[in-house]
Parts: C-alpha cells; sequence; structure tokens
C-alpha cells in the first residue's frame, strides 16, 4: 500500500506479507505474523472491512468505481437516482441457486423519519430502515406491521480534542464525560426504551463488551471538585462548544441534554448541530473542542479510529502510545479468549483515560408490512433481502 496513503484499511495491509491469485476463485493471502483479525476484516463492510473487488469493474470506472458497485451478492444494480431511487435487480449469475425470491428490489430515498413511517402505514411501501424510536411503539401495536429491534450494537460517543485545553487536562476530562453526566437519564429519554446507559467503547450487543457503569456513577459534586482542581469554578467557569449532527435525532436530543446537565455544575457548552458533510469536515480537521457521534465500535476492526499509526484517524488527538500498543496486541492475538481479554484491558484504560466516552448504546429499529416474509437483520444498517419474500393477495 502507498505509505501516503490514509486509508482506514492500513491497519490490515501491515499485517500482510504477500497475496497470491492461486485460481479464479482462490486468493492466498500470507501474513507477517498470525491474527485472529483478518478474517473479520474480510467479512464485514464499510469502512472497517477490507473488502476484495473486481479489477475489471476498477480499471473501467477508476475512482468513480464507488458509483458502480460490481459484486457477487444476490442482486445487482438497476438504477441509481441520487437523493431520489435505487433500484436493485435480481443477479442471475448468484451463487447461491434459487436465490434470491425477489425480482426487484426499489429503495426510495425518504430521509425524514416521519415521512418514512407515513409510507409504510398507507402501504407505499413495504418495508423501512432506520425507524424513530418515537414510532416504535405504534408499530409494535398495530397488527397488520412489525418492528425488527437489533442488539446494541452501536453507541453515542463523546470525543474531547485533547490538542485543545482543557482536555488535555484528565481532572476536566473526568468532571465532563465522566462524573457529570447522568447516563442513566440520557437512556431513559432520549431512547425511549431503546437502548441502554454505556461507558465503555464496546457497546452492549457486541461480543467482549465491558460494563463499566461503576467507573463513572452520576456525581456532581464530585465533577464539581474536580474542576476546582483544575482551575475553574463559578467566578472562571468552563466554556467550550461541541459539534454534531442529526442524521439520527437520537444526537441533538442527547447533546441537549448533556448542555443541561453539565449547566448544574458551572460547565457551559455550546452545541453547534451541523450538516453532515461540514460536521465531518470539522470534525476530521479537529476544528472543535467535542464531538459527539454514533459509531460502531469494533475495536478489532475500528481501531482506525484510536490510534496513531499509518492510517490512523486519532480522533482524540492523543499521544498515548500505550494505546497503539494494545491495538497492535489485539490484532496479533491467536485466539478470540487471548483477543476478548485485551479488549477488556483497553475497555478499562481508554474510560480511565477518558480517550472515548460512551454515553448511550441504542439499536437501529427496522419496520415492515405483516407481508414481508423472512426478512434477515443483520444488526447495525445491515439488512438482507436474499431470502426475503412478500405475500401479495
Amino acid at each position: 500500500m502507498d505509505p501516503e496513503s490514509k486509508a482506514a484499511q492500513t491497519q490490515f495491509f501491515t499485517m500482510v506479507e504477500a497475496v497470491e491469485v492461486v485460481d479464479a476463485q482462490t486468493l492466498r493471502v500470507s501474513l507477517k505474523y498470525p491474527s485472529s483479525v483478518l478474517l473479520p476484516a474480510l467479512a464485514i463492510h464499510g469502512s472497517g472491512g477490507l473488502r476484495i473487488i473486481s479489477p475489471t469493474a476498477y480499471q473501467r470506472w477508476g475512482k468513480d468505481y464507488g458509483l458502480h458497485p460490481a459484486g457477487t451478492g444476490p442482486f445487482k444494480l438497476g438504477q441509481w437516482e441520487q437523493n431520489r431511487i435505487i433500484v436493485l435487480e435480481k443477479n442471475p449469475d448468484y451463487f447461491k441457486p434459487a436465490l434470491p425470491y425477489l425480482d426487484r428490489v426499489e429503495l426510495k430515498i425518504m430521509k425524514d423519519g416521519v415521512t418514512r413511517v407515513a409510507a409504510l402505514r398507507a402501504g407505499e411501501v413495504d418495508f423501512v430502515n432506520w425507524m424513530p424510536r418515537e414510532q416504535a411503539k405504534r408499530i409494535e401495536q398495530d397488527p397488520k406491521l412489525q418492528l425488527w429491534r437489533g442488539l446494541e450494537t452501536t453507541g453515542v460517543f463523546l470525543v474531547p480534542t485533547f490538542s485543545r485545553k482543557p482536555w488535555d487536562d484528565l481532572r476536566v476530562r473526568r468532571a465532563v464525560l465522566g462524573y457529570g453526566l447522568d447516563r442513566e437519564s440520557m437512556a431513559k429519554a432520549a431512547l425511549l426504551g431503546y437502548g441502554r446507559p454505556l461507558v465503555s467503547l464496546v457497546s452492549h450487543g457486541l461480543r467482549g463488551h465491558v460494563g463499566l457503569l461503576e467507573m463513572y456513577p452520576y456525581n456532581p459534586e464530585k465533577a464539581k471538585a474536580l474542576l476546582k482542581e483544575a482551575g475553574f469554578d463559578e467566578k472562571n467557569p468552563l466554556r467550550y462548544g461541541l459539534i454534531t449532527h442529526a442524521a439520527d435525532p437520537v444526537l441533538p436530543t442527547v447533546s441537549t441534554m448533556m448542555k443541561t446537565q453539565l449547566e448544574k455544575i458551572g460547565v457551559q457548552v455550546t452545541v453547534e448541530v451541523l450538516d453532515r458533510p461540514i460536521f465531518l469536515k470539522r470534525h476530521l480537521a479537529y476544528d472543535r473542542d467535542q464531538t459527539l457521534v454514533i459509531a460502531y465500535p469494533r475495536p478489532d476492526l475500528y481501531s482506525f479510529a484510536y490510534v496513531l499509526e499509518m492510517g490512523g484517524l486519532n480522533v482524540p488527538n492523543h499521544q498515548d502510545m500505550h494505546v497503539n500498543e494494545m491495538f497492535d496486541r489485539m490484532r496479533r492475538a491467536l485466539s478470540l479468549e487471548e483477543q476478548d481479554r485485551i479488549s477488556a484491558e483497553l475497555q478499562r484504560y481508554l474510560a480511565d483515560q477518558m480517550l472515548v466516552s460512551g454515553l448511550v448504546a441504542l439499536t437501529f429499529l427496522q419496520a415492515g408490512r405483516d407481508t414481508v416474509k423472512d426478512f434477515a437483520y443483520l444488526g447495525g444498517q445491515r439488512v438482507s433481502f436474499e431470502s426475503t419474500w412478500v405475500d401479495r393477495p
């Protein structure tokens, strides 16, 4: 890989010694050292994965490859009108005989959650994703509809920027990100029963989660004492800005609750809810004091968010090499048991140092009409229509 590359997948290539084409269906990957991370990396989608793509498609489309997906899945791209519709057509060359059952899937782009639910109720669509939590109870009570709820594999995280004072002070981080926040009330009010309070980097629904709520019980008086030690009090209050976005309504809701709770310990927070492209630009440029994000924190695959090495985003902008060392040991683990042991150590260390603070763990909700059969919800935003069929009257 190009040493100048900032791709997140760099972390996986560093362990690869060589890649050899054995035949048209076989690829041999030789590693520099044994690792239990490579196979999950090959299996997962998105930025945390190590994907094998079609060289023919890449040679044809180059940098526009992402607009012309070519894979081996049950469907192929038939039509794509940005911000309007994506049409998937049955792949006649799919390697599983007789699948998929559906000839065509039309994905209509509806950015507003209430609009999606209204379309589902009216029978205009058969299925909706990213269900608003406010609508979930009504969906569950409607005999003509069904709700799919996955494990809590996702979390809302608060990340300080270490290169900006006073976030280089551990006392401030523990006060503001730890003892000054009431996670229990956040989970109840913001998630409406569809989530739980969180401190750890790893959410409850992921393998290896360690419950760390006992490390930071809600304790405003202790938070005030730590802030006073760091030089902040009524005469010199801590003031800072926080950025987030509204792709999921839980983020503005949690940020508002944070602002109210922190006022009780004398901290004044200015919250900016930005359009996501602007948010990402400022987030990645460290143009923020603090950032509030939704993330999918599998530490074996998403270490790039917290490390300093090539390809690492280093979201907190820290300089703690012990974090790098623990992630590296995890990548070199020879078994899942060893990986989980290192992960537990890592979770406790990150919470102790408050490099990143979990607030609430949540699940994505999907809904459909009762005519939708054999839909597979894979967790997060991942769905599969491979075996799905619709029982039309």
